[in-house]
């Protein structure tokens, strides 16, 4: 029996709806982030004693490289078909973990005039990552015996999660005059929120009858405003935080502030399998 089914496929072309779903690898340029803190980092200047000499390794500041693998959906429609050009529109949802982790903390041996030598140490972790997306975007193509070369543009959003550890209590702070130590503090919060993107990609799809695989890559590039990871310090801790690229420092008494205003660009490959209905 012939499978009519495909018959008609094929009278057709490539109009109509279709669904497709799949698998990807995503990687976004390293996502920078510093503390400058003058308990556990050293290389600063502490108040009222001045600059200080020290030994150890710091890790006050840190790159998060944001890559991984994440699965996808895609829903579109062909609104021609046949020999020729060929149009549509689809919606992409993506959902997986293009992130990564970078350490914060270390050491610093402190020996300061008149004040006894000791050691501040400090531990904690930069996380971020890309863990979700959505995005409607314009298909245009050229059907050519079924095989469909393309590329597509549209705007969508990605989901931005981002946290900060530091924990500076094993640091502490001494001046001579009067002659008192203050204890360093903690900064941890989590932050997570949608950005608005832009969406470029091109593609191949290879037909097997109403069946297709498709490989196609594509540029998403999310535009993270102002970001900021806030908490309250134990002991009033003098702390400064800034993120890059922006280079603002924001510097506080008794909290630490990331801020980042930058575009996030991720770059994916993406193989597909779909069917045509």
């Amino acid at each position: 029996m012939p499978d009519f089914g495909g018959i008609a496929a094929a009278a057709r072309g490539v109009a109509g709806p279709y669904i497709a779903g799949g698998l990807g690898y995503g990687s976004a340029p390293p996502r920078n982030f510093s503390i400058t803190d003058g308990y556990a980092c050293p290389g600063t200047t502490l108040p009222y004693i001045g600059p200080v000499s020290y030994g150890g390794g710091s890790g006050c500041s840190t790159n998060v490289n944001m890559t991984g693998i994440s699965a996808h959906a895609i829903f579109g429609w062909n609104l021609s078909g046949g020999e020729g050009w060929v149009s549509g529109v689809e919606a992409r949802g993506r959902l997986g973990r293009e992130g990564g982790s970078g350490r914060l903390g270390g050491t610093a041996n402190v020996n300061a005039p008149g004040v006894p030598a000791y050691v501040n140490s400090a531990t904690g972790a930069y996380k971020a990552a890309l863990d979700g997306g959505l995005a409607l975007s314009l298909r245009y193509g050229y059907a050519i015996s079924g095989f469909l070369p393309f590329v597509r543009v549209g705007l969508g959003a990605a989901h931005l999660a981002e946290s900060v550890d530091f924990n500076a209590t094993g640091s502490r702070i001494c001046t001579v005059v009067p002659p008192t130590c203050t204890t360093g503090g903690t900064v941890a919060n989590t932050k997570s929120s949608w950005l608005p993107s832009a969406v470029i990609g091109a593609g191949l799809e290879i037909p097997f009858g109403r069946f297709f695989a498709r490989v196609d890559a594509e540029v998403e590039a999310a535009f993270a405003p102002s970001q900021n990871l806030m908490r309250t310090l134990a002991n009033q801790a003098v702390v400064t935080a800034g993120g890059a690229p922006t280079g603002q420092v924001v510097s506080t008494s008794g909290n630490a502030t990331l801020r980042s205003e930058n575009w996030i660009v991720a770059r994916r490959l993406m193989v597909s399998g779909g069917f045509r209905f």
